[in-house]
């Protein structure tokens, strides 16, 4: 069905040969109207374009994935109604490479194939986000150290000033927060140079020239405006019939004040705006005790008086505090601090940038970087270089998704690959500056609105088209949220004027229903502060807020999925009305911090399933605890804390009792010298088990019985009861005993395997290991939410691995690793489990829900206060106005905020105000059929009565009113007199009510439990229900063998369980090529002290080369380095011990080995290998070409011939086949080992490879077969540690 576009969206699909700006409203269908473009400039005209001449950015890889697979739908779509159009078939074979990425995998991209202009190691990698948070720390405490040792002035003066506590964790986030911020700019010295000069231009005194100097005098003269309105509006009131007449002289007065404030900004210097400020004053009002005076009216002047008083006291206190003169000084003697923070960053920035140097290692901010090196040169102004004029010439145009989120970076990146320069502009940028929510991320909004100011809207080489319509949401709910935000964003707040032009028009057509459908939208509140909710009894008053909203949240969801009288919700693929379930519920918040839980336990507890998805929480996780806790113990038992939490844990299963018991001996009986702590008192435990006493009584029947039946007494032979032992100096109940030492003696045996394993195992098999020996995978899986808790630790399994590609190793780093990761506040949340959402309620911050829409919205905590403390830090910093911060006088030890950094606090307060209106606005524009709000608040009732009197007319709310706002609630409620009511209800719910039904249910659920445990256990009551529940529980899977199979396992896996039960520890190890060193006995000590063709010995040779000998195991290295080398090798071009050393080392310079691997390699064992009859028939089938190497496989093989003869059941069994040979009688199969063989029985040695390989060599035959259709005719496998092959 075609799709009927607006007249909007036509224009944005066929506009061509200009740079557009499309505002694109929430629901727009941008992505659509995006797709489309792209489309038709591909399949449309006389000239399509090529997909790969277009470069298409977004801000998400989700996105760029959405993107080309609906790129790749449209063009089938097309191809199967022109199926003869070579260019579409082209154009369908050129989508998998098109370029539609984000634009840090743009820079990737370019950086990789532009890396010989830079100064970088091709083989560079991207770090972890773990790894690089762990990196900068090391990198701070080095640089931190070195400041120390130089014991510079200006350095203790930083330390001074930015230092807190006994920790450098103040100086370490001052200055990470300043190179962060620094990161945002193209090129970061320049922007600490320009700080730099500001600064000097500040301690001259030239204080009106400075930019935030004339922001303080542009905000200032705007404040004066507004409250000038302000008070003319209350003047009209006065001079109304009723109106507080004699106020009207006082108003006038304070009018002509604020007019003059207002004219001494316009002047452009602080010293008028200072006296000005000074000046102001605020003359009392009259008396208004005339009967005729309406009260409403007189309460009306008097707030608004009242109002624009605070405002400018605040201003005054805020910008007024100091004269020029000290102002000056204060900024001159904050200067040097700076200026040792600016150097600091630079430093910090330089070592940061010599570790991730000798890691080989990149961050993202990293890729922008480069990638400007790439494409711009010479000097500021900088020029395109010649890949970006290539680039520029390849790409017809460059379309942005998200441009409101863009910042400088991009911003320059973007620019220097357009044709902007050329008077060509192919920029095509689409967003909405209403939804630009990351700030946090340094993104800049007012790149957007730059253009959209300047952009024109008439065909133009620079327009900007606006999308308006909403084809998400029902009317109601857009009505509503036009009626808001129409008074609530201004330019001044939220970056763009809320008007007719940039409001949210219906566009979606919803069917008639009988139902609920198409409701208001609804604020639920409830007064925290009230006496009510004081009154309520103790039990009642231990409900926070937080669990209150949550009862109010619950109740709505009863009320809107109730199976009768629910809501209705208009489902798309069944095309027709259904009632709401859990999974159109989303319960949508501006901090996931505290709430969460709070959330998800409320609701659970009212049966309302739900699911927060989070980025924290994971490392609290109990089960992630415990295994974080164990792994610490391997590492070190001594550590009391971890090994206290795994014998209490599930792994051990100590009682508190017992833990008391094993602690309460200990405390007794310590001496000096001993160990301390939980482990003292394990060892003492175990020291005392070996008591020859001891001993007897644990032998004695009657124990083993006290722990088969814990709760008798235990008697010795002679009746007497001996309920009791002595530990130490503690006697012990004897059942308690028997316990502690059964549990210490398991865990003890268990830690000393772990402990052995972990010295060869990676960390992510190691905990695989400990799982299945502790058995602590499965206990958690049968815990309740035993999916989610088992995906936490297959995460943890994962967070492994991605460990162990990173610079750190070993388990010891591992536990650091992870604890520096708590250290700096790193976490992942908790695991997400496929399908979870579609039967519970789905909990999720704001910033997650960008770009999601959802039946039913809950936006909770609107009563939370904005987080300002950005703007109260130490230090604060701004991309155009620099740095700031107090000035600490070490003479007077006292400290005053600088007039620059009360500017910049200022701009911050008012940027995070914009910013915090934009998530609400996003927030809200989430919904598709019902929007419910919910939030509380102390002082609700004192703010209902005072915006209910508010004159706001549905006209925006003045900007300084609306920057005094607290939370979101307030905002609503300043907005919520001038909407209609049929958009919208407000109830205020009573504590006592939410409360009183939590009660209730408590009550009924106590007296079901306690009917429960009156009934009697050896009576049947329903004999229908005994029989189910019999059936049930007899009931045996008819497929239990299968559940022991793997869908795909390797060869390797095949060997090792061929070779259960055998004795491994005879070839030396149990691991697959796990290295090899050899036993030299007679034969081959003669063999390694053969002469080179240079002469000397060959030990003799690779020691001059510094090259490894014998003697070092290696594990997997040293056979994964063998197998590399002899598949990259020719063997026919080997003639010589000198060739092979050639040849190897030209493998290693030419980056098919690294140093690594290429340090492993002894060449004598490779030359001893081409010179054997089976190396010779290598290098004469290679010459002929008939050698094969490396040779991928994956079959299908029976489970019944892999031991499993019940199944039926297909196994894939996957694999690499070293080498093989066509030869006239058939296939020779070829496999190389590196495995040790101990002892000097070489036919032995053989005989156990033979064994150890027989099953992955009958594999590799099958599979060969298989794959040629031909026979194989020998199969050998040659042992590096015999020098020799061997038949098998």
């Amino acid at each position: 069905m075609a799709v009927n576009w607006t007249d909007e969206q036509k224009q944005v699909i066929n506009s061509r040969n200009s740079s557009l700006l499309v505002s694109a409203a929430a629901g727009s269908g941008k992505t659509a109207v995006l797709v489309e473009r792209i489309i038709s400039m591909i399949s449309e005209g006389d000239h399509p374009l090529n997909i790969d001449q277009l470069l298409v950015m977004t801000f998400t890889n989700a996105a760029a994935a959405e993107m080309r697979e609906r790129i790749g739908a449209a063009v089938e779509k097309k191809l199967r109604e022109h199926p003869l159009d070579e260019h579409l078939w082209l154009q369908a074979a050129l989508i998998p490479q098109a370029q539609i990425m984000t634009i840090d995998s743009f820079c990737l991209n370019l950086i990789r194939n532009h890396y010989n202009s830079l100064d970088i190691d091709p083989s560079f990698r991207i770090g972890d986000e773990g790894e690089l948070t762990l990196l900068r720390g090391d990198v701070m405490e080095e640089l931190l150290e070195a400041c120390y040792q130089e014991e510079n002035e200006d350095f203790i003066r930083f330390a001074e000033q930015f230092g807190a506590g006994k920790s450098d964790k103040a100086m370490e986030d001052v200055i990470v927060q300043a190179w962060q911020f620094s990161q945002s700019h193209p090129w970061p010295g320049e922007w600490l140079d320009e700080c730099r000069r500001q600064l000097k231009q500040e301690a001259e005194g030239n204080l009106d020239e400075s930019p935030w100097m004339k922001f303080l005098l542009k905000d200032t003269a705007l404040q004066m405006e507004e409250l000038t309105h302000q008070l003319q509006a209350a003047l009209e009131v006065c001079r109304e019939e009723g109106g507080p007449a004699v106020y009207e002289p006082m108003l006038e007065n304070d009018l002509a004040e604020l007019l003059g404030i207002k004219k001494a900004a316009e002047r452009g210097t602080f010293e008028n705006l200072y006296e000005a400020l000074q000046a102001m004053e605020f003359v009392r009002l009259a008396a208004a005790r005339n009967k005729a005076i309406d009260e409403n009216k007189k309460e009306y002047v008097k707030e608004c008086r009242t109002q624009v008083k605070k405002l400018v006291e605040k201003c005054r206190e805020s910008f007024g505090f100091q004269s020029p003169k000290e102002a000056a000084e204060a900024m001159a003697g904050a200067a040097p601090v700076i200026e040792t923070l600016l150097d600091m960053v630079q430093k910090f920035d330089d070592f940061y940038r010599k570790a991730k140097r000798e890691r080989n290692v990149l961050d993202f901010n990293d890729l922008e970087h480069l990638a400007l090196e790439v494409l711009l040169e010479g000097d500021s102004p900088r020029q395109p270089s010649a890949v970006a004029k290539e680039l520029q010439r390849q790409y017809e145009e460059i379309l942005v998704d998200e441009y409101q989120d863009s910042n400088l970076v991009q911003e320059t990146l973007i620019g220097s690959i357009s044709r902007e320069e050329t008077g060509h502009p192919n920029v095509f940028m689409v967003g909405d500056v209403k939804q630009s929510i990351y700030r946090f991320r340094l993104a800049r909004p007012e790149l957007f609105m730059e253009k959209y100011a300047s952009y024109t809207r008439e065909k133009s080489p620079h327009q900007m088209i606006e999308l308006r319509q909403n084809f998400r949401s029902r009317d109601t709910v857009l009505a509503f949220i036009n009626d808001i935000f129409y008074q609530i964003m201004t330019p001044g707040l939220g970056g763009i004027r809320y008007t007719e032009e940039t409001a949210l028009y219906p566009g979606a057509v919803f069917a008639s229903a009988e139902g609920m459908a198409g409701v208001p939208s609804r604020l639920l509140m409830a007064d925290t502060g009230s006496h009510a909710y004081k009154q309520l009894d103790e039990d009642a008053m231990g409900y926070t807020a937080r669990e209150m909203e949550a009862k109010m949240i619950a109740g709505e969801i009863r009320r809107l999925t109730d199976e009768t009288d629910g809501l209705l919700v208009w489902d798309k693929e069944q095309e027709k009305y259904r009632r709401a379930c859990l999974g159109d519920m989303v319960i949508l918040l501006r901090s996931m911090t505290g709430w969460s839980e709070t959330l998800v336990s409320v609701l659970m507890n009212e049966g309302i399933p739900a699911r927060a998805q989070t980025r924290t929480g994971y490392f609290s996780t109990t089960e992630v605890e415990t295994v974080l806790s164990l792994l610490s113990v391997i590492d070190n038992p001594m550590q009391d804390i971890p090994l206290a939490a795994v014998l209490r844990s599930p792994v051990v299963g100590m009682s508190d009792d017992e833990m008391a018991w094993m602690m309460a001996s200990y405390k007794k009986n310590t001496k000096k010298g001993q160990d301390r702590g939980v482990y003292g008192a394990w060892k003492l435990w175990e020291e005392e088990r070996e008591h020859p006493g001891l001993r007897e009584a644990l032998e004695h029947p009657g124990l083993r019985e006290a722990l088969e039946h814990p709760g008798g007494a235990f008697e010795n032979e002679t009746g007497d009861s001996e309920d009791a032992v002595r530990i130490g100096a503690a006697v012990v109940p004897v059942e308690q005993a028997a316990l502690i030492w059964k549990k210490l003696e398991d865990f003890g045996a268990l830690l000393k395997e772990l402990r052995t394993e972990a010295r060869y195992r990676p960390i992510h098999e190691l905990l695989y290991y400990v799982y299945r020996r502790s058995g602590y995978y499965d206990y958690v899986s049968a815990m309740p939410a035993g999916e989610i808790r088992r995906g936490n630790l297959d995460m943890l399994v994962e967070k492994a691995a991605a460990y162990e590609a990173t610079s750190y190793k070993g388990l010891f780093h591992f536990v650091r690793y992870i604890e520096r990761l708590k250290k700096y506040d790193t976490d992942f949340g908790e695991a997400a489990v496929a399908g979870e959402e579609k039967n519970m309620v789905r909990i999720m911050s704001i910033h997650k829900s960008k770009g999601l829409e959802f039946p039913v919205v809950f936006l909770a905590g609107m009563g939370k206060k904005f987080n300002q403390r950005d703007a109260y830090g130490t230090l604060l910093l701004d991309a155009d106005m620099g740095a700031a911060a107090d000035w600490l006088d070490l003479k007077l030890r006292t400290k005053t905020p600088t007039l620059k950094k009360q500017v910049l606090k200022r701009r911050l307060e008012l940027e995070t105000m914009g910013e915090e209106l934009r998530i609400l606005y996003v927030a809200m524009t989430r919904a598709k059929e019902a929007l419910i709000m919910t939030g509380t608040d102390r002082s609700l009732s004192s703010k209902l009565e005072r915006w209910r009197t508010g004159r706001t007319e549905g006209k925006q709310l003045p900007f300084t009113l609306l920057s005094g706002a607290g939370s979101y609630l307030d905002w609503i409620l300043m907005a919520a007199g001038a909407v209609p009511q049929e958009h919208f209800e407000m109830l205020k719910v009573q504590p006592e009510t939410l409360v009183g039904e939590e009660v209730t249910r408590q009550m009924e659920r106590k007296m079901a439990k306690e009917d429960l445990l009156e009934l009697d256990a050896g009576y049947t009551y329903d004999e229908e229900m005994k029989k189910e529940l019999e059936q049930a529980f007899s009931y045996a899977y008819p497929y239990e063998s299968d559940t022991g199979l793997y869908t795909l396992v390797s060869v390797s896996e095949l060997k090792k369980q061929s070779q259960i039960g055998r004795e491994e520890e005879a070839m030396g190890t149990g691991r697959e090529e796990d290295g090899w060193i050899r036993d030299l006995d007679e034969e081959k000590a003669e063999d390694s002290v053969k002469e080179t063709e240079a002469g000397g010995t060959v030990q003799e040779a690779e020691a001059k080369e510094g090259k490894k000998v014998y003697g070092r195991s290696g594990g997997s290295k040293r056979g994964t380095a063998y197998h590399r080398a002899l598949e990259c090798l020719s063997f026919h071009e080997l003639h010589s011990l000198s060739d092979t050393k050639k040849a190897l080392l030209s493998l290693y310079e030419q980056g098919y080995l690294d140093q690594e691997s290429y340090e492993w390699i002894n060449p004598w064992d490779i030359w001893k290998f081409v010179e054997s009859p089976l190396g010779k028939s290598m290098a004469k089938a290679q010459a002929e070409g008939r050698l094969f190497k490396e040779q991928q496989f994956m079959i299908g093989v029976p489970a019944s011939e892999m031991g499993h003869e019940d199944s039926e059941e297909l196994v894939l069994v996957q694999g690499v086949i070293d080498a093989f040979i066509e030869e006239p009688e058939g296939l020779l199969l070829i496999d190389y080992k590196t495995d040790r063989i101990s002892g000097k029985d070489k036919e032995m040695g053989k005989e156990r490879l033979k064994e150890r390989y027989r099953t992955q060599i009958d594999c590799y035959e099958r599979a060969l077969c298989q794959i040629t259709g031909k026979t194989v005719a020998r199969r050998c496998i040659y042992s590096f540690a015999l020098r020799e092959e061997i038949e098998i």
